[in-house]
């Protein structure tokens, strides 16, 4: 007996490994047919808002999906396409990503993510629009009002409904708008960036009435550095409110412009020590 009982173990684990697999069958057969016969029950639409984002909400989605005749008075879950559910639900100009998820009870969940804009653009034509985080354009909305910078003057861009941006100045603009929002204390500060004739960048802040030139958008790290060591250490010295343009072009210093075109200062910028000359008729 003992020399035919590893043959029967083998019968017996072959036995048992048939049975448990015929068992997996019978039952995923049973949830399919019982999935085709299901009706969609319930529809949960989650729009993250949690970056202050309101471009869209529940209702616009909803709405999207009963175009598609998705709806809880006659879809059934085996006649839902969820991929191209979803492909429609990102084709909305203000939806990033959009997910579909069903359960054994006929319940839907869409998941919504918006686009996040980083600039507010109004080009040299009077269009106005967004540029989101991942530098592609994004149109305003009738509902909502992004709290971003704004970008005005020389932006010469291409046609409205061009996704991508398509010019130098709007590449340029991108980087220091996504500099600006990386840094909680510039953030608070910038309200509009402008463009100026010689192509150059200007912040106007939110607070005060000075213009603060940056130039180009190479070296922002250094010369935004600059501009908070002179508002920290600098602007009592040299006087806040008399003082129309704060340079930033210029290595290791800060230029200031009086309102008297006749008057200057200069606030020499450093780690270590830090001076001033006293604006001078």
């Amino acid at each position: 007996m003992r020399k035919f009982w590893p043959k029967i173990r083998t019968v017996l684990t072959t036995v048992a490994w048939i049975i448990c697999g015929c068992g997996v069958m019978i039952l995923s057969g049973a949830a399919l047919l019982r999935q085709q016969n299901l009706k969609l029950k319930t529809i949960t639409v989650n729009v993250d808002q949690s970056d202050g984002m309101l471009f869209v909400n529940p209702n616009d989605i909803l709405q999207i999906l009963k175009d598609h005749r998705v709806n809880i008075e006659s879809a059934s879950l085996d006649q839902l396409n969820y991929q191209n559910l979803e492909r429609t639900i990102q084709s909305n100009p203000w939806v990033k990503h959009a997910e579909l998820f069903v359960n054994t009870s006929g319940n839907l969940d869409v998941n919504v993510t918006q686009r996040k804009p980083v600039l507010r653009v109004i080009n040299n034509q009077g269009v106005s629009y967004y540029i989101d985080d991942h530098s592609m354009k994004m149109p305003v909305s009738n509902n909502f009002t992004a709290r971003v910078p704004v970008a005005t003057g020389c932006i010469f861009s291409g046609p409205e409904n061009h996704n991508t941006i398509d010019s130098v100045t709007e590449q340029k603009l991108f980087i220091l708008a996504c500099y600006v929002q990386s840094d909680s204390f510039l953030s608070s500060l910038t309200e509009q960036i402008v463009v100026n004739t010689q192509k150059e960048f200007e912040l106007i802040p939110l607070l005060g009435n000075q213009t603060i030139l940056i130039g180009d958008t190479d070296s922002l790290q250094q010369k935004f550095n600059k501009l908070k060591i002179f508002y920290k250490e600098g602007m009592d010295r040299l006087g806040w409110p008399d003082y129309k343009t704060i340079n930033l072009k210029y290595t290791n210093e800060v230029f200031c412009e009086k309102r008297d075109p006749v008057k200057t200062g200069t606030f020499l910028a450093q780690r270590d020590s830090t001076k001033s000359n006293r604006p001078t008729p």
